[in-house]
């Protein structure tokens, strides 16, 4: 619905709708692993929302690219973002923004291993009140406040969480919803088969990583390093993949713990290219000429073609073909906006 919103804004002109709009495509392929697709929406959004003076909408594309930077483990930039965020929320008492980038800080604590502090900034977002948290918010991050609760030791609180979970899933129709339920369980109950369970009804490839990154860990520590390694391979090149660094570290960690000794997991090129970058690199997989991309981009076609100049080196390509093929190989994170 949000793409098909882009879609409306920008081939009708509205495009003061379009900052708006990109608040929602931007969550979304965040919450679907697909970290650089999110960062070039939001870098546009935040732009555009800042040109027409949209300042909650500032907030909200600030407080999601804080999140992105703390499952980077970038920490300076994700307090910065965050502190922007919600010097900008706060006072308006735009709560879902505010507890996007108090959700970011809890992130990044857990990201990094601080579970203690991620515990604590959990509980806090949960007990927020109007204006400074909002319960989608809570719900989003239960399966967070519950793998933080276990990580600090706080049994009790991992159950509590666990069984409010269990109240706002009871009627969750999603497989994806039902599998962070089971890894929710899996966590509070150190059950094996509640993983797995999981692991088979994951449709969101990021949360399959950090489930199997879970499951993965309970193996080895209890002996089965064989039975580890598959599901730390896989957590691995998940994370690598997605740019998760302080993820993609831990169950590199793990794996050479649990004796593997194979090579690393390949480095989507991709990466190196900046959100405009993307942008056009995907709009180039779409089979977009350099003026049609001009237009959706509100750009030159010269500005076009002196990017794609810059892209082909990055990337390792000399051709637009070569370009649309690699974003093909590698499943490029195209802006979803891009793609209407």
């Amino acid at each position: 619905m949000a793409e098909r919103a882009g879609r409306v804004a920008r081939v009708s002109g509205m495009t003061g709708q379009l900052p708006v709009v990109l608040e929602f495509v931007a969550t979304a392929e965040r919450i679907a692993g697909r970290l650089a697709r999110s960062q070039a929406v939001s870098e546009e959004g935040l732009a555009l929302a800042r040109e027409a003076g949209y300042e909650n909408t500032v907030a909200a594309h600030l407080a999601n690219l804080a999140a992105l930077a703390a499952l980077r483990g970038e920490e300076e930039r994700c307090e910065r973002l965050a502190r922007e965020a919600l010097a900008i929320a706060i006072p308006h008492r735009v709560g879902l923004r505010a507890g996007v980038a108090a959700y970011a800080l809890a992130m990044l604590d857990l990201c990094l291993g601080r579970y203690g502090a991620a515990h604590d900034r959990f509980t806090a977002i949960a007990a927020a009140g109007p204006g400074a948290g909002h319960p989608t918010v809570v719900w989003r991050s239960t399966p967070d406040r519950v793998e933080a609760a276990v990580g600090a030791g706080v049994e009790a609180a991992a159950g509590a969480a666990l069984r409010a979970y269990e109240r706002w899933s009871a009627h969750a129709a999603t497989p994806e919803s039902r599998a962070l339920l089971a890894r929710c369980r899996g966590l509070a109950h150190s059950c094996e088969d509640a993983f797995g369970e999981a692991l088979r009804l994951h449709t969101n490839p990021f949360e399959a990583a950090r489930t199997a990154l879970l499951l993965g860990e309970r193996l080895r520590r209890t002996q089965r390093p064989g039975e580890a390694r598959t599901h730390l391979r896989m957590a691995w090149e998940t994370f690598e993949q997605a740019g998760a660094r302080p993820w993609a570290r831990r169950a590199q960690q793990e794996l050479r713990a649990a004796g593997e000794s194979g090579q690393a997991p390949p480095v989507a090129v991709l990466g190196a290219l900046t959100p405009q970058e993307l942008r056009i690199a995907g709009l180039v997989a779409e089979g977009l000429s350099s003026k049609q991309i001009a237009a959706q981009l509100f750009l030159s076609p010269r500005t076009v073609e002196y990017h794609l100049y810059k892209i082909y080196p990055k990337v390792g390509v000399g051709s637009r073909t070569e370009l649309a093929r690699l974003v093909v190989l590698q499943k490029a994170p195209v802006p979803a906006d891009a793609m209407m």
